[in-house]
């Protein structure tokens, strides 16, 4: 060993192996530290990009709403916000803040007025695709208006016709400015109907408030919406036929019938379709325990005549003339 310890080579030796270890050791933290920078610089850029994004906020007017009609101003407003991406993000999701306009110290007239956000956090920047709107601030007036349906009759098919239509609400609550308050001419409820129409038509329909014009009118309606039933059925039409009276009930084989009346003819009401095939109406006589000549009142029916809706009168007298065989 003291041979090895004094050899000139050993010692050599030994120094090379202690400078490699050192050279090793010093890389080693070298390589922690910039890993360590990186590391942090990376860190450090998320936390410092900026993100922009644009959000459609819904415009709020600070005015006396029970006093006054506003028109002419859009409903919602884009605010462009740039800053701190979380901060950003978190802003666009929850849109805790607010875009208004001050009318309150406004007269009535048409104004130009400036938009304002409020409760933006201060590390955030924005811009509005419309830094003023334009408002017409007016007398605010509510009237009632009786509704009624509003449909193309001209898409009930041939051979059928329209009854009255029935509304979920008689009348609505109109609200807007005076001026075009006092332009209302009727209130309707549009019902979209298809061509050909052979079918009761039952859909909630949209309410509108039209002027003299037939144009629509920029006001609040309540409701807005009602159900509409318009009933369509085959269009009926009426028919004098003659009656045809027939022995009818418990009969004896040596016993004849005869029948006469002073009502020759009835007028029967239905669809053009059966009245064109109805010649005449059988009216039967019950002739059940009748030996001798009388006359009795005897109701018309037409219940077995389909496409008939109804006859007048609905009964006759018939003298019954009894003979035997």
């Amino acid at each position: 060993m003291k041979k090895f310890m004094s050899s000139n080579w050993s010692m050599r030796l030994l120094a090379l192996l202690c400078a490699l270890v050192l050279f090793a050791y010093v890389n080693s933290l070298k390589s922690t530290h910039n890993a360590s920078v990186l590391t942090n610089s990376s860190s450090k850029t998320t936390l410092t990009s900026n993100r922009k994004v644009t959000i459609s906020a819904p415009l709020e007017l600070n005015v006396n709403s029970t006093k006054y009609f506003v028109t002419g101003y859009p409903e919602n407003i884009k605010v462009t916000i740039e800053g701190p991406a979380a901060l950003v993000t978190t802003t666009a999701n929850t849109q805790n803040f607010k875009v208004s306009a001050n009318l309150s110290k406004l007269a009535v007239g048409r104004h130009s007025v400036k938009v304002e956000v409020d409760g933006l956090n201060k590390e955030l920047s924005y811009g509005l695709n419309q830094k003023y709107i334009h408002v017409n601030i007016q007398p605010r007036r509510t009237a009632t208006y009786k509704v009624s349906a509003d449909f193309n009759k001209a898409n009930v098919a041939d051979g059928y016709e329209v009854g009255s239509a029935r509304l979920g609400t008689s009348s609505v609550k109109v609200t807007g400015a005076v001026s075009e308050v006092s332009k209302v001419a009727k209130v309707v409820a549009v019902v979209n109907t298809n061509k050909n129409l052979e079918k009761s038509v039952n859909q909630q329909a949209i309410i509108e408030a039209l002027d003299a014009n037939g144009q629509n009118l920029n006001v609040v309606l309540t409701p807005s919406t009602t159900s509409v039933y318009i009933p369509i059925t085959q269009a009926t039409t009426t028919k004098d036929v003659p009656i045809d009276l027939k022995a009818s009930g418990k009969t004896t084989a040596d016993t004849s019938y005869s029948f006469s009346s002073d009502t020759k003819s009835v007028t029967v009401t239905g669809t053009k379709a059966a009245l064109a095939k109805l010649k005449s109406l059988p009216v039967n006589v019950d002739v059940t325990d009748v030996d001798a000549t009388t006359t009795k009142t005897v109701d018309v029916s037409t219940s077995d005549e389909d496409g008939i809706s109804s006859v007048s009168p609905t009964s006759l007298k018939v003298k019954i003339t009894v003979k035997n065989d």
